[in-house]
């Protein structure tokens, strides 16, 4: 489950929310990710990086995410929080449909966009990149702040001890 805000001309709302579900294998099992594709009806793209040896079903049509993330939804372990979540952006933003002036109220944007920092906050890390921080009132971003990503605390562990052995 991916969360994005990317940069969007409109008068109203400086970023759009995007939510992705992604499946990914290594390139040796794109085999399984058609069969996960037909399952689920045949959404998505499987897309290959022949660099990292990986293939990935990528959904990321907003009716399709919330189709699967309703029906995967009950099963998840690790990803149950993000996917709550998303179905949470996802209700929130039903009603901006496409192609019609938005009907968002500044209020619901501002959940949005804390929902989807709370998506952000449970992925490991958002994938090692520097994290936009955010303040939801004026929803504007203070670029380059220099914090690396940051909204969930690493655990640092202290060096492995040195053992000498006498032989």
């Amino acid at each position: 489950m991916v969360a994005t805000l990317e940069r969007y001309n409109s008068r109203r709302f400086p970023y759009r929310i995007r939510m992705k579900v992604n499946f990914t294998q290594h390139a040796r099992h794109t085999d399984k990710l058609m069969l996960m594709q037909k399952a689920l009806g045949g959404i998505g793209a499987i897309r290959s990086n022949a660099a990292k040896n990986l293939a990935e079903l990528v959904i990321q049509e907003r009716s399709q995410v919330q189709a699967v993330l309703a029906r995967l939804a009950p099963f998840l372990l690790i990803k149950k929080s993000q996917a709550n979540l998303a179905l949470k952006v996802i209700e929130e933003m039903s009603s901006n449909e496409k192609h019609k002036l938005s009907t968002l109220s500044e209020r619901a944007y501002i959940r949005i966009l804390l929902l989807v920092q709370g998506i952000r906050n449970l992925n490991s890390h958002t994938g090692g990149k520097r994290v936009r921080v955010f303040d939801p009132v004026t929803t504007g971003f203070p670029e380059n702040t220099g914090k690396k990503t940051g909204f969930s605390n690493p655990v640092r562990r202290k060096p492995l001890e040195r053992t000498r052995v006498k032989v």
